[in-house]
């Protein structure tokens, strides 16, 4: 027989047990409605009047509307994956990933675009401030003489403009055709950052990672890759060897700039105050509203026909990455410490590794 008090206390275990019961249902009926809230959000139609008058109105809107129709689409393409993989080193690749020690499987995707870097960089592709002379084969001797259009044939690789130099010692002309079709760069294997981005770009999708295409005002791209592992965007470029180190522009290079804005099959964002930690530029070619409408419209447009769970993902990925930026005590603490720190600069090097002495001189990147 059960004492008075024993019955009290199953009682009162039944009763939690209820409530706890009640308070799931609670919270899965809520999350659930909140979740369809969301996906409709995502799935109606948006603002298209005031979308139209922001693209009469601001050349810059104009501007990132026409890098988000490029941007945005361009690296999802099966076919252009089978050529990576088929052009690249994979046994190497592989080989270099295999032989580091990995604590969790999640980190395993982390390891391999830090192998991908280090190959691209050190076996794959190469550098261009000017073309060599096809006489002299030397570039040193190279001076810029004029800024020319792509030939018929160059055009088909989506060649807008070829710089032109003349050889200082035997008056040959070289032509540097600045491709953006990614196919063909693996084929010249060489060029700037926009070819450098452009191409390891598509090398990060070729291997089903998530990649976004990043783009600064100032004349600098770069990449960032989802880390499964650490959950969260990560800083990725491939002319620095870089990995996780957003800080490098404003702080080792010194650079000046006012905005980054990510693009990829999901959306366009800025992304700004990941990077400007520093020396941050005026802001003042759309306002700020206008501005977070015009991603937000894109990425709505991009996302309107996903499965409604990778909708609702996607969303609390950017739910994550904002509460990233408004940890304002964490971003200033990081400033601080980047600032101060030379060890938190790639390598202890202070200004861009890429480039020459002059040329990064004249772009303002060179750290000074």
């Amino acid at each position: 027989m059960f004492s008075m008090e024993e019955d009290k206390v199953t009682r009162s275990s039944t009763n939690d047990s209820k409530k706890e019961i009640n308070y799931k249902r609670t919270a899965e009926m809520f999350l659930t409605r909140y979740k369809d809230f969301i996906i409709k959000k995502f799935q109606l139609n948006s603002d298209e009047r005031r979308f139209n008058f922001l693209l009469r109105s601001n050349a810059f809107a104009r501007e990132l509307v026409s890098l988000s129709e490029r941007y945005c689409t361009v690296y999802e393409n099966g076919e252009w994956y089978s050529i990576v993989l088929e052009t690249l080193d994979l046994e190497t690749i592989y080989e270099n990933v295999d032989s580091v020690k990995i604590e969790e499987p999640l980190e395993y995707s982390d390891v391999l675009v830090k192998e991908l870097l280090r190959y691209f960089k050190n076996d794959f592709f190469t550098w261009c401030d000017k073309p060599k002379c096809r006489k002299c084969h030397d570039s040193s001797k190279q001076i810029f003489d004029s800024i020319q259009g792509a030939t018929r044939e160059e055009s088909l690789y989506g060649c807008g403009a070829v710089e032109v130099f003349k050889c200082s010692e035997c008056n040959e002309l070289a032509r540097f055709p600045r491709y953006n079709d990614p196919i063909k760069l693996l084929e010249t294997r060489t060029g700037r950052c926009g070819e450098w981005c452009n191409l390891f770009t598509l090398i990060l999708r070729s291997f089903g990672l998530e990649a976004r295409y990043i783009w600064n005002k100032e004349d600098h791209v770069w990449c960032e890759y989802y880390s499964p592992f650490l959950k969260r965007w990560v800083h990725v470029d491939s002319c620095e060897q870089s990995f996780d180190e957003p800080f490098i522009y404003s702080v080792n290079w010194n650079k000046k700039m006012s905005y980054c804005i990510a693009f990829n099959k999901d959306g366009m964002t800025d992304v700004s105050k990941r990077y400007i930690l520093q020396n941050a530029l005026p802001r003042n070619l759309i306002s700020e509203l206008d501005l977070k409408f015009l991603c937000m419209y894109v990425t709505k447009k991009l996302r309107r026909g996903l499965p409604s769970d990778d909708i609702y993902r996607s969303f609390c990925r950017d739910e994550n990455e904002r509460f990233e930026w408004l940890n304002k005590e964490k971003r200033e603490a990081d400033k601080r410490e980047a600032s101060s720190n030379d060890a938190s600069k790639t390598s202890g090097i202070t200004g861009r590794q890429s480039g020459a002495p002059d040329w990064k001189a004249q772009r303002n990147e060179d750290g000074r």
